[in-house]
């Protein structure tokens, strides 16, 4: 048993020389589409900000894992009238389905290349949990029992980060996240969102490889 929490300390203390700690802070827009009751809608434009903190690890740096608190408006305008259920009334054509939530976002993100290259690609990935602080259906907001107030999705994203000094790195983000729960009760109601990003990133302190 000892040998095996020596053994687990060691392998900690090995990965963790090889770490860099990175916050970051970013801003963009989101592409909405909503499936409600499976009837088509109109895309529309919201914003996205994060700011997260990031732990790099390996070797070559190449594994992150990165843990943002985000605020982002999601919207969707519809093309024909709806009934739906009671407490949220009928729709007309043309009423715009507006959120804006606010929540926290872990993702496993992998870098290409190496940790001493000043230019990296990555891809990431991971779930969502978000909190629904306001829900709008043309000019009227809804009451929270009308929508789903905690939401659970998942961002799935490719970019790449330039360095342009010893501590900072500039970065861009494009991707698609998508909810597993309806926005609102008893209706089908998921959103599919498309989102670009820009963003800074500061290394805590320089351990390039």
């Amino acid at each position: 048993m000892q040998k095996l929490l020596f053994f687990i300390g060691c392998l900690i203390l090995y990965t963790g020389s090889y770490a860099q700690y990175r916050w970051e802070l970013s801003g963009g827009i989101t592409n909405s589409s909503l499936n409600l009751e499976n009837t088509e809608t109109t895309s529309g434009i919201g914003y996205y900000l994060s700011a997260g903190y990031g732990y790099i690890s390996g070797v070559r740096a190449k594994t992150s894992i990165v843990f943002s608190i985000e605020a982002l408006q999601r919207s969707s305008e519809l093309t024909e009238d709806l009934v739906l259920a009671e407490g949220i009334g009928n729709i007309s054509r043309g009423s715009e389905f507006t959120v804006t939530q606010f929540g926290f976002s872990p993702k496993f993100r992998y870098l290409f290349f190496t940790g001493k290259d000043r230019f990296r690609p990555f891809i990431n990935v991971g779930p969502s949990l978000r909190f629904t602080a306001n829900a709008e259906l043309g000019d009227t907001e809804l009451e929270s029992e009308a929508y789903e107030q905690l939401m659970i999705g998942g961002v799935y994203g490719v970019g790449f980060s330039q360095m342009i000094g010893e501590q900072f790195d500039i970065f861009f983000e494009a991707g698609a996240m998508n909810d597993f729960l309806d926005n609102l009760n008893d209706v089908k109601s998921k959103f599919f969102d498309i989102y670009a990003r820009i963003g800074v990133r500061f290394r805590i302190y320089d351990a390039r490889r």
